[in-house]
């Protein structure tokens, strides 16, 4: 019956509302209100309180949302059969959005006395309201299913504009490159302070879309869990809060979990050693000792908004970064001096880190971090440094090997060394590996100019500090970073 019910809903929602119509017209116990309203007229507005349900018999509904920057965007369109106002009438918080007639519209005008009576009547009209709300629900759901949709076409649009930008920074580092090796350090400055107004418009619609996604999504998590039970929003937080773990901790994580888990899939086992201690102890007090089928499903919906923060996280991360390095480009080409700020450096190793996972999947990451006091920097600037030592660490491993990142401080000097276990540095090259016009690389390589050190060194000089690179005695190359307190 629910089955026909339902397809019956989606071939001609009107039947149920025009029986409704019909029956509270010919009954005398019901005071409901036909009402007619032109196009353009509102239902009510955002944030107002509600204390009536429009059955909407004829026209169309337009549902609207005002956006930080005061601009109202359009949400949804109700069809003849809808329920304006729902709800907020049910649930007595200010309504979400305003609803404007889209065109000329009648609709039945419901109170909360009629709305009761309807649900606890005992002659048809109660299944016939039960009807018309769970068809209702079925509308919204289909809408839901649809903005999951066009939201993945967002993602494939920024993925777009992320190759995009991508290939014009290859393009832009290709130019460097002529130029260093013409000799032309005067206008390779005018030429990045040009390229780097271009790729600042792209970078800064980027920044803004993942703004308002970060907007957006928590609404679609809490209408997914209304009742909160799910707990989807907490991991979807969690996920924007992810530090990555290093090689040993996340072994040791996978293990102890394989063990009180033997039967969870390892796949499983690795997206959930992946989190945070807090989201950890959650999950061990939901599955129990013996999850069921309906534990690890449930498990397996916590994990996908879990990383839909991740993901999140990271795609601002990495537009946030392209707009530092704009700025510092823009900034080197200007002579200015930038701003500095006290910051923890570890937070931006973290965010290299994350930015760079990529690269690093195959590479056992080592993190010694000791307590350390905010340094004074320019934390875009810094940051920049970071990437430059670990792409290189990288490449001299072929993405493969050990990377040890250590911090520490004494009373006048805050240092980072980041140590790889590549074939270290030749003896011959090591005087001359600063200069923006050696490098190491192919000349057909796609990835790196060879000027990254060079731009480091300037970078840390700048800070005041000395950046200085050995071979370790256990083989490999080490850059140590210096910086004062």
């Amino acid at each position: 019956m629910i089955l026909n019910f339902a397809k019956n809903w989606l071939q001609d929602p009107t039947r149920i509302t025009n029986q409704i119509a019909r029956y509270l017209e010919q009954s005398e116990e019901f005071n409901e209100e036909v009402v007619n309203l032109n196009k353009e007229e509102r239902f009510f507005s955002e944030g107002d309180l509600n204390d009536s349900v429009y059955i909407l018999l004829e026209g169309t509904v337009e549902l609207s949302k005002s956006a930080q920057n005061g601009r109202s965007i359009a949400i949804d369109w109700l069809r003849p059969g809808a329920l304006v106002g729902l709800i907020s009438f049910v649930t007595g918080e200010p309504v979400l959005t305003t609803a404007i007639a889209a065109s000329p519209c009648k609709a039945i005008k419901l109170g909360e006395e009629d709305f009761l009576k309807i649900q606890q009547s005992k002659s048809e009209i109660a299944l016939l309201g039960q009807q018309l709300i769970i068809g209702n629900l079925i509308d919204r759901y289909h809408h839901v299913v649809s903005v999951h949709i066009e939201l993945e076409s967002i993602n494939d649009t920024l993925e777009r504009e992320r190759n995009h930008l991508q290939e014009a920074l290859r393009q832009l580092e290709d130019t460097q490159h002529r130029l260093v090796s013409q000799e032309k350090m005067a206008t390779l400055g005018q030429l990045v302070a040009g390229i780097a107004h271009e790729i600042n418009n792209p970078a800064a619609a980027m920044l803004r879309s993942s703004d308002n996604l970060l907007d957006y999504l928590p609404r679609i998590i809490n209408e997914a869990d209304k009742d909160k039970t799910k707990n989807y929003e907490k991991f979807f937080r969690i996920g924007l809060r992810r530090k990555i773990r290093d090689s040993d901790q996340q072994r040791e994580k996978l293990s102890e979990w394989e063990k009180a888990y033997p039967k969870l899939p390892r796949s499983l086992l690795r997206k959930i050693t992946s989190m945070n201690d807090e989201a950890l102890d959650f999950v061990k007090s939901q599955l129990g000792k013996r999850p069921g089928v309906e534990q690890i499903e449930q498990l397996e919906n916590i994990i996908l908004f879990y990383e839909s923060g991740y993901f999140l996280r990271n795609l601002q991360s990495s537009t946030k970064r392209i707009g530092e390095i704009v700025s510092s480009l823009k900034n080197y080409s200007r002579q200015d001096k930038g701003q500095f700020e006290k910051t923890d450096l570890r937070d931006g190793l973290n965010d290299t880190l994350l930015l760079l996972s990529n690269r690093l999947k195959k590479v056992e990451v080592i993190l010694n971090f000791s307590d350390i006091p905010n340094v004074n920097v320019i934390s875009g600037e810094i940051n920049q440094v970071w990437t430059n030592l670990i792409i290189n660490a990288c490449d001299a491993m072929n993405d493969r090997g050990e990377l040890v990142i250590t911090c520490d401080h004494d009373d006048k000097y805050l240092w980072v060394s980041i140590k790889d276990s590549g074939p270290g540095i030749n003896p011959t090259a090591m005087h001359e590996i600063f200069k923006p016009t050696f490098t190491t690389k192919q000349k057909n390589s796609s990835f790196g100019l060879g000027i990254g050190l060079s731009i480091s060194q300037q970078i840390v000089h700048k800070h005041g500090g000395e950046i200085k690179a050995r071979n370790a005695e256990d083989g490999g190359a080490e850059f140590t970073v210096y910086l004062p307190l």
